[in-house]
């Protein structure tokens, strides 16, 4: 009995055992099937994914393929007299997918699992290396540029306001131009008595013709009207008088309203003129703090690995230009001296005024009244009109306009050269502008391509919930300033995306590389054949050549994605060489002479640079570094300026949907699996329960089997 005993606690001992390791061993068996039914589910992947690197669940069912997996994975064993140790049975089982493909975030993370592996991402830092050492070049550039450019819109118009006002001193003084005739003609310090013959024309003729007047008036009083000798001549004399009073008022009135109107007006664009060019001064004084110069600062000094080109210089020439933007400033006093000549002509024209009009009131008395005293009040108004008409309107060194206007002129010694450099400018601008034209005209092709991807980026852009933001149409300004500007600012964002590039390599380089890598770009090659006429439209203008530029530029038509990679590529290209032309025209002394002629070189030579492309294929960076670009190479540069990451990838998403036929919205790549499994206990179900409650074990025990819940998560 006692060894019974002794036997029965150690078989109660050892069974304890014996159950613990079988439910061991099952817990492990039972996670391997879990996670291998999982693997199974998740291999049946959509293959036409993976045409760009993708994964996303296939339309198998999954619950099914779950099901047959750990069905087969407990199938008795085919060995005969075969013990089976674990006999598991499945309770339940099941599988929920989530983490759809057309999510922003799952989306991005399977790119950069693509892309992490791919060497496309060491040419991308060898591109900004390249422009590294031009970026001290290039940051003095567009910071001249950008001054420059706002100062030569202000000089301009400062200029334009003084001109006018000029312009209004003239008016108002040429209103005078007929006086004098009236008054004295030729004139002259004497008047001398005259007979009564012809009709008196001046002022100076009836003075000098007065007193004969009197004389044959006095001998025909009292005759009868057929004795009277002088009636023709008193008669004529009259007409003559009048006719001299009335040409009189007749200019005075109309001067008066030129000079109440235009010498206000003259003063108030004067005025308005000195606003101006307190503004330049401000211009100037606040131009030195620019912020985007931090971005070619950092590009400039950054450590990325692999061949540095040789440097472009300091950008001293360009700094130098800008430092003599001071000399376009006008003086305070130039604007006191305008206005004082103003106020001096109105003084002048006040006295013209009332001595004419005392004149015109004596001329109206003295074929009424004898004994008029004429002849001084013809030489005060002869003498005061011609002072009038020697400050105000006759060339002379004593023409105060003149004075003023060689005064203007002295400070525009280089206008001449920089319009004529704006002239051609604008020239060659508007044949790069009818180029554009004739490309966003001219594809004659279907648009259903273009409006279904439209429907599928719209999709997509409301599954992620953002927000949709139309491409700016491409433009090329037709002013010569504008468009330098404009490139210059293309400038800016290149080398603030590079500059973002510099600090991480994170989502944004992925995202771009991979876009290279999987999606087709135009043969700027045949664009040019086609807008030379010898191309066809059809094929220039197909979607599957121009993914790249759609997901540039995003606009849903045959060639708004062209246009603004042709005038986005000029702006570079004359970006580039406008930094060369600042450098090349530095000696020419005033600022804006050399910003014009910069302009003029820079538009040039990307001329010249866009042809080249086309027909070559690639184009050195700049005259300095003579490193190849090719039209791809562009479109990665354009990648950086365009960082509207979210509205790219659903360019990307709807254009892998149209090429493929999968709404990657629906494609999931998460799955979620539960099981439910159990086995029979072989001894002591009561105590292996009694010790699990004890353990605090989720594992439940019910009917001598031991149930456990196991759950395997597989992604993509």
């Amino acid at each position: 009995m006692f060894l019974i005993l002794i036997l029965a606690g150690i078989f109660m001992f050892v069974s304890i055992f014996i159950d613990y390791a079988r439910i061991a061993a099952f817990k492990v068996q039972a996670e391997r099937m879990t996670h291998a039914a999982m693997r199974s589910v998740m291999s049946a992947y959509d293959t036409s994914l993976r045409e760009y690197g993708l994964f996303g669940y296939g339309d198998s069912s999954g619950e099914a393929i779950m099901a047959k997996v750990l069905n087969d994975s407990v199938k008795p064993s085919a060995v005969k007299d075969g013990f089976p140790i674990l006999d598991i049975q499945w309770d339940t089982t099941s599988l929920s997918m989530e983490r759809e493909l057309g999510r922003y975030d799952i989306f991005n993370r399977q790119i950069q699992e693509d892309m992490k592996y791919r060497a496309p991402v060491d040419f991308t830092l060898e591109v900004v290396n390249r422009f590294k050492p031009m970026s001290e070049e290039m940051k003095e550039a567009a910071h001249t540029v950008d001054l420059l450019k706002k100062l030569q819109k202000l000089y301009d118009k400062r200029e334009e306001l003084l001109d006018e006002a000029i312009a209004n001193q003239i008016e108002s003084a040429d209103t005078l131009m007929g006086l004098p005739a009236l008054i004295m003609n030729p004139p002259s310090s004497a008047i001398y008595d005259e007979m009564l013959r012809e009709t008196p024309e001046t002022a100076a003729e009836v003075a000098a013709r007065y007193a004969d007047y009197l004389n044959k008036k006095q001998m025909d009083e009292g005759l009868p009207f057929n004795q009277q000798q002088y009636m023709l001549e008193l008669a004529r004399y009259r007409t003559g008088v009048g006719n001299v009073a009335t040409g009189i008022s007749m200019i005075i009135q109309p001067a008066l309203q030129a000079h109440q109107t235009k010498l206000e007006e003259a003063q108030a664009k004067i005025e308005e003129a000195r606003k101006i060019n307190e503004e330049m001064k401000r211009v100037i004084a606040e131009g030195e703090n620019r912020s985007q110069n931090a971005s070619y600062e950092k590009v400039g000094n950054s450590t990325l690995p692999g061949t540095t080109a040789p440097s472009t210089g300091s950008g001293s020439e360009s700094k130098s230009t800008r430092s003599l933007a001071s000399e376009l400033v006008r003086a305070d006093t130039l604007f006191d001296q305008l206005n004082a000549n103003v106020r001096s002509q109105n003084s002048d024209f006040t006295n013209v005024r009332n001595d004419s009009m005392e004149l015109n009131m004596q001329l109206r008395t003295v074929t009424v009244t004898s004994g008029v005293s004429i002849k001084p009040a013809v030489r005060q108004a002869s003498q005061v009109t011609e002072r009038y008409m020697d400050t105000y309107v006759r060339s002379g060194a004593s023409n105060v306009i003149l004075q003023s206007k060689q005064l203007l002129e002295s400070g525009r010694g280089s206008d001449a050269q920089r319009k004529a450099n704006d002239k051609e400018s604008k020239g060659k601008l508007k044949d790069v502008k009818r180029i554009l034209s004739q490309i966003e005209k001219g594809s004659s092709g279907s648009n259903e391509a273009f409006k279904q991807l439209e429907e599928y980026y719209n999709a997509n852009i409301a599954f992620n919930e953002a927000s949709r933001e139309e491409g700016k149409k491409a433009e090329i300004a037709g002013d010569p300033y504008d468009s330098g500007g404009d490139a210059m600012n293309g400038m800016d964002s290149l080398f603030g995306g590079m500059a973002g590039l510099v600090d991480s390599l994170g989502d944004e380089l992925f995202q771009n590389e991979y876009a290279l890598a999987y999606f087709n770009s135009m043969d700027f090659g045949q664009l040019l054949g086609w807008t030379e006429g010898s191309g066809d439209a059809g094929e220039v203008f197909k979607l599957e050549n121009q993914e790249l530029e759609y997901i540039v530029y995003g606009f849903h038509n045959p060639s708004g994605n062209i246009a603004a990679a042709y005038a986005e590529i000029f702006g570079m290209r004359l970006a580039i060489r406008t930094a060369e032309g600042l450098v090349e025209n530095s000696k020419l002394g005033n600022p804006l002479l050399v910003l014009s002629a910069a302009i003029l070189y820079g538009i040039t030579n990307a001329i010249a640079d866009m042809v080249k492309l086309a027909k070559e294929g690639s184009v050195e960076l700049s005259k300095y570094i003579k490193v190849k670009l090719t039209y791809r190479d562009h479109l990665r540069l354009f990648l950086l300026m365009h960082s509207n990451n979210e509205r790219k990838m659903s360019r990307m998403l709807a254009l892998i949907r149209l090429n493929t036929g999968v709404n990657l919205d629906e494609k999931q790549t998460y799955a979620s699996g539960n099981t439910r499994s159990s086995i029979k206990l072989w001894f002591l179900p009561g105590v292996t329960r009694s010790i699990g409650a004890v353990m605090g074990s989720e594992d439940q025990v019910e009917d001598g089997r031991f149930f456990i819940d196991r759950k395997a998560d597989y992604s993509y």
